[in-house]
C-alpha cells in the first residue's frame, strides 16, 4: 500500500509540473480501483470455494494540440499485478487528425479495438473476472496438469490478438458510421524495452497482424453497430530443432471474427461468431480448428442494468498463469453461460454481480492417447468498482 501511495505521489507531482512547464500539454491522473469476491465449486479434486481479489489501475494521460492541428500524446496504465507490486499494463504514444490516428506502443490491437459482439453487464460475464476463479490446472490424479475452467484463450467474444504487444496502429477517422484499422506487432508476446533478440526454443508467434472494421449508427431510436475482424501470425522458427513436435512448435493461423448488436428503448441484443483456424496450436496434436459463437441480451434503466449470455467454443487453452503460449489441454466442448446485473450506487461507484456456469469436455494434448476429462461448475462474483 504504501509504494501505490508512494508512486502515486510522485506522479500527481509529475502531472503538476508538465503543467506548468509546457501549458500547451494537458496532463491527466485517473485511473479505477475494483474489489472482487466469489464463490465457485466445480468437479476438480482439492479445490477451494471461495477468494476475495483486488485489481487496481492508475492512468495517466498527456494530451496537447499544436497550432496547426495536429493533436498527440501518451497514455500510461500502471496496474497491479497477483503480488504487491505495481509494473506497467499499458503505454503508448500517438498523433491524430482529420487523416485518422497513429498510435505506437504496448496496448491493445485492431482486432481488439474495433470488434463489435454482444452488450455485456456487470463484471462483463462470458468476457469477465468471473473465469479467474474458476481457472485452475489439477495437480492430482489422472487429470495432473489439465486445465480446467479457463476458456480456450482466444476468447469467447473477440479473435485472437497480440494483446499488449508492442505494436504499431492505425485506424481511420469515423465517416458515416464507418471505421477501419490495422496493426502490427513483431513479436507476440514482446513489451516495454523486452528486445527478442534470438530465436528461442519456447513457442511464439512472429509478424502477428490485425485487421478490422466496423459500423456504427442510429436509425429512428436504434442503434445499431456491425463489424469484423481478422488476425495471423506465423509460428516462430526454433533456435535448435529438433526439440519436441509435440510442444514445442505452433501453427501459422489466420483467424476471424464478425458480431452485431442492436438496441432500443434501453434493450439490446447482439452476437459473434469467430473463426480462430490453428491458433494456439502445436503441430502434431489435435489442437487446432478452433471456434466459438456467442449471444447475449441486456436492458438498461437508469442507473440499473441486467443482461444474460450463452457461449459455445472450442480450441486450445494456455497455460495456467499466463507466460509460453503453449498449454497442455483442448477444449474439445466448451459451454458457458450465465447472467450480471450493475448499479450505480453513485457517480464513479459502481456495484456489480455475475452468476456464469461452465460445462466443459477438454483433453491433456501432451500425451500419446489424450485423455478425456468433464468438468461443471459455477462461480457468483460480486464487485464494486470505484472510478476516479
Amino acid at each position: 500500500m504504501k509504494k501505490i501511495l508512494l508512486g502515486t505521489t510522485a506522479i500527481a507531482a509529475a502531472a503538476l509540473y508538465a503543467q506548468s512547464a509546457q501549458a500547451q500539454i494537458t496532463v491527466s491522473l485517473g485511473g479505477y480501483t475494483e474489489f472482487f469476491g466469489a464463490y465457485y465449486d466445480d468437479d476438480v479434486v482439492g479445490r477451494t470455494s471461495r477468494e476475495f481479489q483486488l485489481e487496481t489501475e492508475i492512468v495517466v494521460r498527456a494530451d496537447g494540440k499544436a497550432d496547426n492541428g495536429l493533436l498527440y500524446g501518451a497514455k500510461v496504465e500502471l496496474q497491479n499485478s497477483t503480488t504487491s507490486s505495481v509494473g506497467t499494463d499499458e503505454a503508448s504514444v500517438y498523433l491524430s487528425g482529420t487523416w485518422g490516428r497513429i498510435e505506437l506502443g504496448d496496448f491493445d490491437g485492431a482486432a481488439d479495438t474495433l470488434a463489435i459482439y454482444a452488450p455485456l453487464i456487470g463484471i462483463e460475464q462470458i468476457d469477465g473476472d468471473a473465469y479467474d476463479f474458476l481457472d485452475v490446472t489439477a495437480s492430482t490424479g489422472a487429470a495432473t496438469g489439465t486445465r480446467f475452467g479457463a476458456q480456450p484463450f482466444f476468447g469467447l467474444v473477440k479473435g485472437p490478438d497480440s494483446g499488449d504487444a508492442t505494436k504499431v496502429m492505425y485506424l481511420t477517422p469515423r465517416f458515416a458510421g464507418f471505421q477501419g484499422g490495422v496493426s502490427y506487432a513483431t513479436q507476440l508476446g514482446s513489451e516495454a524495452q523486452n528486445v527478442v533478440s534470438l530465436k528461442s526454443a519456447t513457442p511464439g508467434y512472429k509478424d502477428f497482424w490485425e485487421f478490422g472494421a466496423n459500423y456504427t449508427g442510429e436509425f429512428a431510436g436504434f442503434s445499431v453497430a456491425v463489424g469484423a475482424t481478422a488476425s495471423t501470425a506465423s509460428g516462430e522458427d526454433r533456435q535448435a530443432p529438433p526439440f519436441s513436435a509435440v510442444t514445442t512448435e505452433l501453427e501459422d493461423f489466420f483467424a476471424w471474427q464478425a458480431g452485431a448488436q442492436i438496441g432500443y428503448a434501453g434493450f439490446k441484443v447482439g452476437g459473434g461468431y469467430i473463426d480462430g483456424d490453428d491458433f494456439g496450436a502445436v503441430r502434431g496434436t489435435t489442437a487446432g480448428d478452433a471456434t466459438a459463437w456467442h449471444v447475449g441480451a441486456s436492458y438498461t434503466a437508469g442507473p440499473f442494468a441486467v443482461g444474460v449470455t450463452y457461449a459455445d467454443a472450442e480450441g486450445a487453452k494456455g497455460p495456467s498463469g499466463g507466460g509460453a503460449l503453449v498449454g497442455t489441454t483442448y477444449a474439445s466442448d466448451y459451454k458457458t453461460y450465465g447472467g450480471g446485473v450493475a448499479y450505480t450506487l453513485a457517480p464513479g461507484f459502481v456495484v456489480q454481480a455475475d452468476l456464469m456456469y461452465v460445462d466443459e469436455e477438454v483433453q491433456n494434448i501432451t500425451r500419446a492417447v489424450p485423455l478425456t476429462e468433464t468438468n461443471e461448475g459455477y462461480v457468483a462474483v460480486l464487485s464494486t468498482r470505484l472510478n476516479f
